[in-house]
C-alpha cells in the first residue's frame, strides 16, 4: 500500500485491528544490534591512515619519546629489512616493449644481486608509509632504512626565506646557517600549529602542503631515535615556482634523512635538477638500459637497469635480433616466428612433398629441428646456435647465430638514486656470500 494521504478508511481500520508482525520486528532489532557492534569492531582492526598518523604524531610528541634512544636496525638478522614508500601509480615505458610503474622498477633496483635485502612494500603516501614504519618499530620489529620515491617536499629559496621573517634573504651560501632554525620551526608547527595568524598570511606557501611537509619531517627524525635512514629523492625537474626552481628540501633538514643531487653519466650535475647544500652527496641520476637476450628461452629478452651485471626485468621479444655478422659489427634480424604460427605454417607445408620453402624467416633451433624431422632432405645442415635465419640473400638457405646484447637508451630521475645508494650503505651480510657487481656477473653486460 502507497501512503499518500488518500487511504481510505477501511484501510485505515485494516492497520489499527491488524496483529503486528513480531518476527519481523525482531528481525529487524537484531539486525540493527549487529551493526552497531560491528562497525565499532571493523573500524578498531582495521584504523584508518589518518588516525595513524595522528596516533604516531602524539606518540612521538609525548613527554617519554623526547629522551628516547634506541637501535632498531637488524643487527642480528641475516637479512636486511627495508621498507619502500610509493603510490605504484606512476607509469614507466622503459622500452616500448616494458612498461613498468615506478615503485616496481625502485623494488627491483633494490633487489638486484642481493639475495640479503628483504623488501617490504607500503603502497601509500609518505607521510602515512613513515607513520606505518614507526608503527612497526614500536611494536617490536627491526627496520634497517626507508626508501621512498616520492619527491614534492622542496621550495624555492624565496619561499624559505618567507619562513623565517626578519631575517635577511636566505640563499645557498647561508642557509646551513638558518637550519637550525628551520627545524625548531618545523617541529613548532607539526605539534603546536603555525606560529600565528599574522605569520601564516606573510609565508609564500601553502600552509597544507607545509604542515603535510612538517609532519613528514618529525617521522623521519622520529625513525632517526631507532638509527633508522631515511633515503629520498632530491626532487623533480620540473618543480618550479613562480619561475624559479624548488632547491630546498625541508626534509633533507632531518640529521637521518639522505637525499642527493642529481649528476649525469659523466658526473657532472644535471641541468635543472634541484640542488641545495643540504644534499648528502651527489650520486648519478642517469642510468643506462641493456638488453640481452635470455639465457635459456629464445622467445625471451631481459633487461639490465644501470649495466651492473644482473636482469631486472623479462619480456617477449617482439622486434628485432641483434647479432654479431662475420666482420663482427652488430646486425638485426627480423623478429622469431612466434610457436602457434610455426605450428600451422608447418600443416601447410606437410602437404609437399619436396618442402619447397622460400619463405624468409628466423627460427629457434628446436623450431628448425622439427623442420629438419619433416623435411630431412631439404634441411640436412646441423645447426647449435639458438636461431637459424632462412633464405637470406646475404647468407644463404640457412644461417645460424646467436642473440648479442645492445644498448636500448638510459632512464633518468633523481628518485632513481635511493635504492642504488642504499646498495653501498647496506654492506653484504657476512652469512651471505656477496654476488659480483658491475657486468661482472651471470648476465653479461651489454656489447
Amino acid at each position: 500500500m502507497r501512503w499518500d494521504g488518500l487511504a481510505t478508511q477501511g484501510t485505515l481500520q485494516e492497520m489499527k485491528t491488524k496483529p503486528p508482525n513480531r518476527l519481523g520486528i525482531a528481525f529487524t532489532l537484531g539486525m540493527f544490534v549487529w551493526l552497531a557492534l560491528l562497525i565499532p569492531l571493523m573500524a578498531w582492526a582495521k584504523p584508518s591512515g589518518s588516525h595513524i598518523e595522528k596516533e604516531i604524531q602524539e606518540y612521538i610528541g609525548s613527554a617519554p619519546f623526547h629522551t628516547f634512544q634506541g637501535d632498531g636496525r637488524c643487527r642480528d638478522a641475516a637479512r636486511y629489512r627495508v621498507y619502500l614508500i610509493d603510490s605504484f601509480s606512476q607509469a614507466i615505458n622503459l622500452v616500448p616493449e616494458v612498461r613498468t610503474s615506478h615503485g616496481e622498477l625502485l623494488m627491483r633496483l633494490l633487489n638486484t644481486g642481493r639475495d640479503d635485502i628483504e623488501v617490504v612494500v607500503l603502497n601509500t603516501s609518505l607521510s602515512r608509509g613513515l607513520a606505518r614504519v614507526i608503527q612497526d618499530l614500536v611494536e617490536g620489529a627491526c627496520v634497517d632504512a626507508v626508501v621512498s620515491s616520492i619527491p614534492g617536499s622542496n621550495y624555492t629559496y624565496e619561499q624559505i626565506s618567507s619562513l623565517l621573517p626578519g631575517r635577511e634573504p636566505i640563499g645557498p651560501e647561508t642557509i646551513l646557517y638558518h637550519r637550525s632554525a628551520l627545524r625548531r620551526l618545523l617541529r613548532d608547527i607539526a605539534f603546536h600549529g603555525f606560529p600565528s595568524v599574522a605569520w601564516l598570511q606573510n609565508v609564500d606557501v601553502n600552509s597544507v602542503k607545509l604542515r603535510n611537509d612538517a609532519r613528514k619531517f618529525v617521522f623521519i627524525e622520529a625513525l632517526g631515535r631507532f638509527q633508522v635512514p631515511v633515503i629520498l629523492p632530491y626532487g623533480n625537474p620540473d618543480a618550479l615556482y613562480k619561475g624559479q626552481i624548488k632547491s630546498v628540501n625541508l626534509l633533507s633538514l632531518a640529521g637521518n634523512a639522505r637525499v642527493y643531487s642529481a649528476l649525469d653519466q659523466n658526473g657532472e650535475r644535471l641541468q635543472g635538477f634541484p640542488y641545495s647544500p643540504l644534499s648528502s652527496g651527489d650520486e648519478p641520476a642517469v642510468y643506462p638500459i641493456t638488453e640481452c637476450p635470455h639465457p635459456t628461452d629464445p622467445f625471451k629478452a631481459m633487461l639490465d637497469i644501470n649495466n651492473d651485471g644482473y636482469p631486472d626485468y623479462t619480456f617477449f621479444r617482439t622486434g628485432t635480433i641483434p647479432f654479431r655478422n662475420a666482420e663482427g659489427q652488430l646486425a638485426f634480424a627480423p623478429p622469431v616466428i612466434p610457436q602457434h604460427h610455426f605450428v600451422r605454417w608447418l600443416q601447410r607445408i606437410e602437404s609437399d612433398a619436396d618442402c619447397q620453402i622460400d619463405d624468409e624467416m628466423v627460427l629457434t633451433i628446436d623450431q628448425y629441428t622439427t623442420l629438419t624431422s619433416l623435411c630431412p632432405n631439404a634441411f640436412r645442415q646441423i645447426v647449435t646456435k639458438p636461431y637459424v635465419w632462412l633464405n637470406i640473400p646475404q647468407h644463404g638457405r640457412i644461417y645460424e647465430f646467436q642473440a648479442e646484447c645492445r644498448d636500448r637508451g638510459t632512464i633518468s630521475g633523481t628518485s632513481l638514486i635511493p635504492p642504488n645508494k642504499l646498495q653501498d650503505l647496506l654492506p653484504p651480510k657476512q652469512s651471505q656470500a656477496p654476488k659480483p657487481r658491475k657486468g661482472t656477473g651471470p648476465f653479461p653486460a651489454g656489447g
